[in-house]
C-alpha cells in the first residue's frame, strides 16, 4: 500500500513557508502579545521618564516665560529725489567757474541698498539718541529702550554694571565710553532681530517698516522716530553733492559781493575828490573803475541767480517720504505660547523607549545564556 502524498495544488499548501515579504496573521498576533507583555513589565519606567520630562519642561516654561510682543507696522512711499546729468540753465555759469564737469549725482542708494541702509547701525544709533516724548514725558529713547525692552532681564541679568547702566544724554559715537560702546553694540544686535524693512511688491516703491518689541509705546515711538531719522539722514546723503555745489556758489557770490563793494567805494571816493577833473589820466582811472564796477555787478547778479537755481535744484532732488499707513494704537499683541512642557514630554517618551529597548535586549541575552 503506497503512502498518500499531500496535494500541493490544494488551497492550504501545507508545509510551504510564506515569502519573506509577507507576515502571517499568527505572527502579528504573537508580536502584539509580546509588545503587550513588554508594556506590562515596563509601564512604570515609561510613566516615570515621561513625567520627569514633562516636569522639566514645565519648570523651563516658568523660568523662561516669554513676554508678549507688540507688533508695529508703518507703510511709506519713497519717491522723488531725481537728478540729472547736466545743470541745464546753470551749465554756462558752472562752466565759467570751472565746474561744468562736476554734475551732481545724488542717487547714492538704489534698489535693495536702501533696505540695508535703513537697518544700518549708524542710522539706528541716531534714532536711539533722540529725545522723544512718551506718555507726556521727555526721555532719551535709548534709556527708555533699556528699561522697557526686556534686555535687562534677558541679556544683562548677570551683569550688575549693565543693570544700573544708562546713557543719560544724547551722544555721538566718538563720545562713547568703553562701557557705552559695549552696551550700544548689544542693544543694536537685539534691535536687528526686532525690526525689519521690506518692500512688499518689487514693482512698487512702497516700503514697510516693522518692529516687534515688549512695550507698546516703545515699538510705536521707535518706528515713528526711526522713519524721521531715515528721512533726514537719507536726504542729507542723497543731496550731498548738490549741497556742496550750492555752498560753493554762495561762497563765490559773497566773494564777488565783497570785491564789488570795494570797487564801488573806490569809485565814489575818486569822484568826490576829482569833481572838476580835466586831466585825461584822471578820466581814464574813473572810466576803469566804472567798468570794473559794472562788470562785477553783472557777475554778482548772475552768481546770485545761479545760487538760487541751485537751491531749487536741491529741493527737487531731495527724496520725498510719504507715510501711507502710520502706526495705529493699540498695537497687535502677540502672546508666545510656551512649548517646553510638550518638548519635555516628547523627549521623555523617546528616552523611555530607548531605556525599554536596552532593558529588553539585556533580558533576551541573559535568557539565551
Amino acid at each position: 500500500m503506497q503512502p498518500i502524498t499531500p496535494n500541493t495544488n490544494q488551497t492550504g499548501m501545507a508545509g510551504r513557508p510564506l515569502p519573506p515579504d509577507q507576515i502571517s496573521p499568527k505572527a502579528v498576533v504573537l508580536r502584539l502579545s509580546k509588545i503587550k507583555d513588554i508594556a506590562r513589565r515596563n509601564w512604570k519606567l515609561l510613566l516615570i521618564l515621561t513625567a520627569i520630562g514633562g516636569v522639566i519642561g514645565f519648570i523651563y516654561d516658568i523660568t523662561h516665560k516669554k513676554q508678549p510682543v507688540y507688533n508695529a507696522t508703518m507703510t511709506f512711499n519713497l519717491g522723488g529725489g531725481g537728478s540729472s546729468n547736466s545743470f541745464g540753465e546753470l551749465s554756462s555759469l558752472a562752466g565759467a567757474f570751472g565746474l561744468s564737469q562736476g554734475a551732481p549725482d545724488a542717487s547714492i542708494f538704489v534698489g535693495d541698498n536702501f533696505l540695508i541702509y535703513a537697518k544700518s547701525r549708524p542710522v539706528v544709533e541716531k534714532t536711539l539718541m533722540k529725545t522723544v516724548k512718551i506718555n507726556g514725558v521727555d526721555t532719551l529713547l535709548v534709556d527708555y529702550y533699556i528699561r522697557h525692552s526686556g534686555i535687562l532681564d534677558e541679556d544683562w541679568e548677570a551683569s550688575d554694571t549693565l543693570q544700573s547702566f544708562r546713557f543719560g544724554k544724547s551722544k555721538k559715537p566718538e563720545e562713547y565710553s568703553k562701557l557705552e560702546r559695549i552696551a550700544m553694540s548689544q542693544i543694536y544686535t537685539r534691535i536687528k532681530g526686532e525690526m525689519s524693512v521690506t518692500q512688499p511688491e518689487r514693482k512698487s516703491s512702497f516700503m514697510e517698516l516693522r518692529s516687534a518689541m515688549q512695550d507698546e509705546m516703545l515699538a510705536a515711538s521707535f518706528l515713528e522716530n526711526h522713519l524721521e531719522t531715515i528721512e533726514q539722514d537719507y536726504r542729507q546723503k542723497q543731496t550731498k553733492k548738490t549741497s556742496e555745489m550750492y555752498q560753493l556758489l554762495r561762497t563765490r557770490a559773497d566773494s564777488i559781493a565783497g570785491m564789488l563793494a570795494g570797487t564801488e567805494n573806490k569809485l565814489a571816493q575818486y569822484m568826490d575828490q576829482n569833481q572838476q577833473m580835466v586831466v585825461a589820466q584822471g578820466q581814464i582811472n574813473q572810466t576803469k573803475l566804472t567798468r570794473n564796477s559794472s562788470f562785477l555787478s553783472t557777475i554778482y547778479y548772475q552768481a546770485l541767480q545761479s545760487a538760487d537755481n541751485m537751491r531749487l535744484s536741491l529741493i527737487r532732488e531731495a527724496p520725498l517720504f510719504t507715510i501711507i499707513e502710520p502706526v495705529e494704537l493699540p498695537l497687535y499683541k502677540e502672546t508666545i505660547t510656551p512649548i517646553g512642557m510638550q518638548a519635555g514630554i516628547a523627549l521623555g517618551l523617546i528616552l523611555a523607549f530607548i531605556a525599554i529597548f536596552l532593558r529588553e535586549a539585556y533580558r533576551s541575552v541573559m535568557r539565551e545564556e
